[in-house]
């Protein structure tokens, strides 16, 4: 098992759902409905994790998370509600939670801060320190340290395998042969273009290509960050900066100091921290928050937009002279759509590499998925693109070939009413392959196991529903009666 973790939900539904696909991904996962009979399991048995909601009827989250910090100060606690702000997710992390997160939630990042939350543990002794530490303090002054929220991914240039960009466009052709001129050299770089055009996979395409590659390659997503720590998260904090900085941390540009910065999404940036990003490109130095002492640091910046930034200039959201600091090298990725003769080739690409992740034999696209695909809008350009091609490289499992039934999977549009109604009506947001898989049980409890029945009342066949179930870790022996 990975880890010991505890669900404390008055919501079975969303309970269930995390239950079943945290214990898919190895977790020893105990659930409950009531908070008192979770904290007395919890006071027994001493899980690594919990995951709590913040409003329930017994108890709150809140009071759970004192109770956990007061007798379990080694557990981790994530924080979960659909109530969320801001304001309460700083102060439940001051307080000792290590994460919090807002409903609805994909299980992709339910699993990502599980995950997060496992992998930092052994590494970062100063979780368990500051917790015991504040075992020790006043209780009428708590005073944790604040960690980064949804801050920095640091990496180094991975051996093997690289990321690629693929195409035949004209623009991307152009875009691929000017890569080796815009990688090598320390200028920054602005990459704009519509959501899930691939602008993330072009900036890892230019550190790749850098003579940096070896050097730290920190990720920020600005979108994601509260208000209250960019600051902190880009340019680190000395200790008592403000209420809850303990002990001095590096920030972002600390941790790339001889690498590179992505900044996704830059425009999500408040205009009053700007003009620090600005100082940085221009003198290459920062000040810490709480600090007057100037930091040299050498950091490439490769920043991405998937807004319009001139109007964000006119709209006085973003600094026009940052603007044209950020734009030495200006990048733009056509969306899907102008680039359709790309589709085939993008289609083979993403079969290859999703029946090389599931060890499925080698497979094709039929000529009908082809112009099937090459008729859509694309909206969410190639991230809509794979996610289809990935659903059908699972659903054509040992099949040579992949047809426009297994990319559209129409299980939704035929599926009975009134079973879609029963489902949807209380079912957290989640990814379609997930709900998909919650309408297969549906149906399986109402025919009692009858894969063959439930088939017929979701209008699908019963290959659909053994491959679906197989692909999901769950293999109950098929009912034919």
């Amino acid at each position: 098992m990975s880890g010991r973790i505890v669900i404390v939900d008055d919501d079975k539904l969303l309970i269930d759902f995390m239950e079943e696909h945290l214990s898919m991904n190895k977790y020893e996962v105990s659930t409950f409905e009531s908070p008192v009979k979770a904290l007395s399991f919890i006071r027994e048995k001493k899980p690594d994790l919990v995951i709590s909601d913040v409003k329930m009827n017994e108890m709150s989250g809140d009071e759970v998370l004192a109770q956990i910090c007061e007798h379990q100060p080694d557990t981790g606690v994530i924080l979960m509600t659909g109530f969320g702000n801001i304001n309460h997710s700083v102060n439940a992390i001051r307080r000792g939670a290590y994460d919090y997160i807002t409903k609805p939630f994909t299980s992709r990042e339910i699993l990502f801060r599980v995950s997060r939350f496992f992998e930092n543990r052994e590494k970062d002794q100063e979780f368990r320190a500051v917790r015991n530490g504040d075992k020790l303090r006043t209780k009428a002054a708590p005073a944790l340290e604040v960690p980064v929220i949804n801050a920095q991914v640091k990496e180094k240039a991975v051996s093997g395998k690289k990321v690629r960009m693929v195409g035949e466009n004209k623009h991307i052709r152009k875009l691929i042969a000017l890569l080796p001129r815009i990688a090598r050299n320390s200028a920054p770089v602005l990459i704009q273009g519509e959501s899930g055009t691939g602008k993330e996979v072009y900036a890892h395409l230019v550190q790749q290509e850098s003579d940096r590659a070896n050097e730290p390659y920190v990720k920020i997503n600005c979108a994601n960050l509260p208000s209250e720590l960019v600051e902190s998260t880009l340019f680190g904090h000395v200790k008592g900066a403000f209420t809850g900085a303990i002990t001095d941390r590096r920030g972002a540009f600390d941790e790339a100091d001889g690498g590179t910065l992505l900044l996704d999404e830059i425009t999500e940036i408040d205009i009053n921290i700007q003009a620090k990003l600005l100082r940085v490109l221009q003198e290459k130095e920062f000040q810490r928050v709480g600090s007057q002492k100037p930091v040299n640091v050498d950091v490439r910046i490769i920043s991405t937009s998937n807004l319009n930034i001139k109007e964000a200039i006119r709209k006085n959201a973003f600094r026009e002279d940052l603007y044209y600091r950020l734009n030495v090298f200006p990048v733009v990725i056509p969306p899907l759509r102008d680039r359709r003769e790309d589709i085939p080739l993008l289609t083979q690409y993403l079969i290859d590499r999703y029946t090389e992740q599931y060890g499925l034999p080698a497979k094709k696209p039929t000529s009908g998925l082809i112009d099937f695909l090459m008729e859509q809008d694309w909206k969410g350009n190639v991230r809509e693109l794979d996610n289809k091609i990935h659903r059908g490289v699972i659903l054509a499992h040992e099949n040579p070939e992949i047809t426009i039934d297994d990319v559209e999977d129409q299980l939704f549009s035929h599926a009975a009413e009134d079973l879609k109604t029963e489902v949807l009506s209380d079912v957290p947001l989640m990814p379609l392959e997930e709900m998909e898989l919650m309408l297969i049980k549906k149906a399986l409890e109402r025919t009692q196991g009858n894969q063959k029945k439930a088939a017929s009342l979701l209008g699908i066949s019963d290959r659909t529903i053994r491959n679906k179930l197989k692909n999901n870790g769950w293999n109950p022996e098929p009912s034919q009666s």
